[in-house]
């Protein structure tokens, strides 16, 4: 049985609204260690807070976790893990403190990691191919073969079913569309049926870097990463490539898939999910933006410019014939 919509939120450590902690707090932290100190910019995030440190030397990236306790070690493990195994592919690398240990407990048992900082520019600004950014993410999906990292998300798209409750939350035609995927999800995905390991489950062109040739100079945020089926990762991947504005929404999505499977195979009978899995994507991320921009507000802009067309997008997608393409 699914998880019920209150033990997902918990466990995606979304059921606390985190408190800003004074940049004095966090400066201090990384002096005692990590022996850094610079000026601290901050950036918008999901959940935990996210700094640049300016060094004398060197930017960094630090995030602090959320009040609530997340699996840091388990995304620590994974950057450490492609470190030794996949050195071609750019991600952050997670930078020791001076006595060793990649995490720290600071104020009020919140942890501090310091990462590597990748210059670049997100893909999502630029218009070069997709194809050779679906190539890397099926070298990011083979490289993470393997890996052990169970964990729960109300992320995963294994638990849509349980998104039920905040079909209250949208009315008129988003509450219908979301009605009806929800209900062919539920008739046509069984989950427990399809190749599985541990994923990015994130990828966006937000969390992908260019530099200024165009090619890939950053994979980042690696918060979701989890145990679930491949063809969930892929989906979400092309969702974020949909565009209700073009001539042809599926342009962009089928260009990563060509890239992807030239690396990472993936049997037919999943490939034909793609169409309903993407939009329920899509579906997934406007429900859930919905209910966390009323439980906190001042991470509503943040939280819903990330989901502000999608429900326009899901509309123009679903059940589109072009769709029927998808995977051949």
């Amino acid at each position: 049985m699914k998880p019920e919509f209150r033990e997902l939120v918990t466990a995606s450590g979304l059921d606390v609204v985190t408190e800003p902690l004074y940049e004095a707090v966090v400066l201090a932290a990384l002096q005692k260690l990590h022996g850094l100190s610079g000026r601290l910019e901050r950036i918008a995030s999901e959940k935990d807070e996210t700094f640049v440190l300016h060094a004398a030397d060197a930017r960094y990236l630090v995030k602090v976790s959320g009040e609530a306790r997340e699996d840091l070690a388990l995304q620590t493990a994974v950057l450490r893990h492609l470190e030794r195994t996949a050195p071609e592919l750019p991600v952050p690398v997670v930078k020791s403190g001076v006595d060793g240990s990649d995490l720290h407990d600071i104020a009020s048992g919140r942890s501090l990691r310091v990462l590597s900082f990748l210059p670049g520019e997100p893909l999502a600004k630029s218009t070069v191919d997709p194809e050779p950014f679906g190539r890397w993410h099926g070298q990011l999906t083979r490289a993470l073969a393997g890996f052990p990292g169970k964990r729960t998300l109300l992320w995963d798209l294994r638990h849509l079913g349980a998104l039920a409750p905040l079909l209250d939350t949208v009315d008129g035609p988003q509450r219908t569309l979301a009605q009806e995927v929800l209900a062919e999800f539920a008739f046509r995905v069984r989950p427990g049926e399809l190749e599985t390991q541990l994923v990015h489950n994130d990828m966006s062109p937000h969390n992908l870097l260019v530099d200024a040739r165009g090619e890939l100079a950053g994979i980042l945020d690696f918060g979701d990463v989890l145990t679930t089926a491949v063809i969930f990762d892929l989906a979400i991947a092309l969702s974020n490539l949909l565009d209700a504005d073009a001539t042809d929404p599926w342009a962009a999505p089928l260009a990563w898939l060509r890239g992807y499977l030239q690396i990472r195979p993936v049997a037919e009978e999943e490939l034909a999910l793609l169409p309903l899995l993407a939009t329920a994507r899509l579906v997934q991320r406007a429900l859930i933006a919905s209910w966390r921009a009323r439980r906190d507000p001042a991470r509503a802009e943040y939280v819903l410019s990330h989901a502000s067309r999608d429900w326009t997008t899901a509309r123009a997608v679903y059940a589109d014939p072009r769709a029927l393409e998808v995977g051949r």
